[in-house]
């Protein structure tokens, strides 16, 4: 039987076919995953809908597993002495032989290499959506989340090493041991409380300007996602926050509770449209 597939067309029906190898470094808690950059590619992979599993490393052999692997050295990052950095998430792709790493160029090579799936990025658009994602780490995730979360990092890490990694890490940033944290409830709710104003910050800058303009234009406030029906690169990261948060304060958690309940309730909604994406692949 002669197909009457044109050799575009095989081409994109083998890439879909193929199963990418994604890689991201295992942590003791749900889903195994704590890695913010790792979740907004696997966010993006399950939003288009790409095949692939997912291969978890120990934190301290990220380097070692990824030399053997062929992957390279993030190009954007480099160790204190200037030297190479191998980091996670980093992703093979056996259709095209590619190996890479670093969320922004693993994104944008999906959004190239599978053109025929949602796009998360444009030319017009990246510079826009690498100013989001700063203010989201501006304003959120460095100080304020890392620290309401610290003592959870270092804990749920896997193996003495990377225990001991993380603790020097996490105690270094709190100014103190993990028992002393531990030891007065109020340095718990103090993060809390920063951690909010962090996020009412964040609102304040983006959400509710944004709102006012759809509002003056006649326009739905906000749809499902931030730019309303479709999920793009600022929905990842956004999204990935609150899943790092979610799996390090626990689904249950009172922690986790007041998040999803902060700005009249935005935050929950909003992640409650991310959170299918951010299933785990194995």
């Amino acid at each position: 039987m002669v197909s009457n597939l044109t050799a575009n067309q095989h081409l994109a029906t083998s890439k879909m076919s193929s199963t990418l190898t994604f890689y991201d470094f295992e942590q003791g808690v749900p889903g195994r995953t704590v890695s913010p950059w790792a979740a907004k590619v696997r966010i993006v992979l399950n939003y288009k809908g790409l095949k692939h599993r997912t291969v978890f490393f120990r934190y301290l052999e990220i380097e070692k597993r990824s030399i053997e692997l062929g992957i390279p050295a993030n190009e954007f990052e480099l160790k204190a002495d200037g030297s190479p950095k191998w980091t996670i998430p980093s992703l093979q792709d056996p259709t095209t032989n590619e190996s890479l790493s670093d969320s922004l160029r693993i994104i944008d090579y999906l959004d190239r290499t599978y053109p025929e799936t949602p796009q998360m990025l444009t030319p017009e658009t990246v510079v826009a959506a690498l100013a989001f994602e700063a203010a989201i780490r501006d304003h959120v995730t460095m100080g304020r989340a890392l620290k309401a979360v610290g003592v959870k990092i270092a804990e749920s890490a896997l193996g003495d090493g990377e225990k001991i990694t993380f603790r020097k890490f996490i105690e270094g940033f709190l100014g103190m041991t993990l028992e002393e944290w531990k030891s007065d409830p109020k340095n718990g709710e103090e993060a809390m409380k920063a951690l909010k104003e962090g996020f009412d910050t964040f609102e304040g800058l983006i959400f509710k300007k944004a709102d006012l303009v759809a509002e003056a234009r006649g326009l739905k406030q906000q749809g499902p996602f931030i730019g309303g029906e479709k999920l793009t690169y600022v929905d990842a990261a956004l999204g990935a926050v609150f899943h790092w948060m979610e799996n390090l304060f626990g689904e249950d958690s009172a922690e986790w509770k007041q998040v999803t309940e902060w700005s009249n309730g935005r935050w929950g909604r909003y992640y409650k449209n991310i959170k299918p994406y951010t299933v785990v692949h194995d």
